[in-house]
């Protein structure tokens, strides 16, 4: 057993204070020795089991609180350890972000924003800068600002309304991108298992660079939207209503020209459930390449909502299983 397995699983198992929980994120987030670290993570991952002892349940729960999800049954524990894992997980993969802060200062401590999947959350950071987390992101921040940026880290979606200092750029730093302003109204999607990233503007001004790129910038005005293919590296820079994109902080749901798979994975995060195509829709173009624009209300039901889009698709259901599994498939 490893020493980073120890840390971690420790971390994961106990109440740590604020001053320990920072230490932990700095080393878990520092680029040295990142792969041990992964390694150690989806070593956790791979052993919990559901005949965990009283022990290993007790922890889980703990975590489980920590991290705002309700208690669970115990039959449901092992889905939560992937959970607590997966979790972990996207934050060792921006874990390059931290490289420049702490280069300027070393009892710099951390504030971690964990939004479970069905909420959304508001954070205010030091300098008055206000961000709007959509479900299931990860958000952190210093507890000051430090050096010559205002850098915050982002794995998932968020609204950013960052407060004016020109001596003081703000960089959203992200998987792939990092999203650099001075003063502005923007919006960022991010989400670690997305093919994209996607830069929204409102107002102002932003740069976006590629992760360790420096001197290589695109720049949008309002109204443009930048979206970042994640695997081949290529930028498309499109002229759009920038509202519709933040329309998530006001009580919408927009889908734009969107596959029904990706707006699935949307719907599996606003009302943390699980939802699964059977094998024989797979390969359809309906599902991963025809295009759909739907706009909902944030407080319509998930059957209201599968009702419109299976209808939209055509040729398509679904079901609810006893676990509350939602199925799509095809209408017989």
């Amino acid at each position: 057993m490893s020493d980073a397995y120890k840390i971690i699983r420790n971390f994961m198992a106990f109440t740590a204070s604020p001053d320990l929980k920072s230490k932990v994120w700095t080393w878990l987030l520092d680029s040295s020795g990142k792969e041990r670290k992964e390694k150690a993570l989806h070593q956790i991952w791979d052993d919990y089991h559901p005949a965990a002892d009283a022990c290993t349940r007790h922890s889980l729960r703990r975590f489980q609180k920590k991290a705002g999800f309700p208690l669970c049954k115990p039959s449901n524990l092992y889905r939560w350890a992937r959970i607590a894992a997966f979790l972990l997980i996207p934050l060792v993969s921006i874990a390059t972000a931290y490289v420049y802060v702490r280069l300027h200062t070393h009892d710099v401590r951390f504030v971690e924003c964990i939004v479970p999947k069905g909420e959304q959350k508001e954070v205010t950071l030091p300098d008055g800068s206000v961000i709007t987390l959509n479900s299931g992101s990860v958000f952190l921040y210093p507890t000051h600002f430090t050096g010559d940026t205002r850098s915050v880290y982002l794995s998932g979606e968020g609204h950013f309304k960052v407060a004016p200092d020109k001596k003081l750029p703000f960089v959203v730093e992200t998987n792939h991108l990092d999203v650099c302003v001075l003063g502005t109204q923007f919006n960022v999607q991010a989400y670690p298992l997305d093919k994209r990233t996607i830069t929204t503007l409102e107002t102002g001004s932003v740069a976006v660079r590629k992760k360790n790129q420096t001197d290589c910038f695109v720049t949008l005005e309002p109204n443009q939207q930048l979206e970042y293919e994640n695997r081949d590296g290529k930028f498309y820079k499109r002229n759009i209503d920038a509202s519709v994109y933040s329309g998530w902080t006001k009580g919408e749901m927009n889908f734009v020209s969107q596959s029904f798979r990706e707006i699935l994975k949307t719907l599996e995060r606003r009302y943390a459930v699980s939802i699964r195509l059977s094998s024989d829709l797979t390969e359809s173009d309906r599902i991963n390449s025809d295009l759909y624009t739907i706009k909902f209300k944030y407080r319509d039901s998930i059957f209201h909502v599968l009702d419109i889009v299976t209808k939209t698709v055509g040729g398509i259901t679904y079901k609810v299983g006893k676990d509350e599994t939602i199925s799509i498939c095809p209408l017989k």
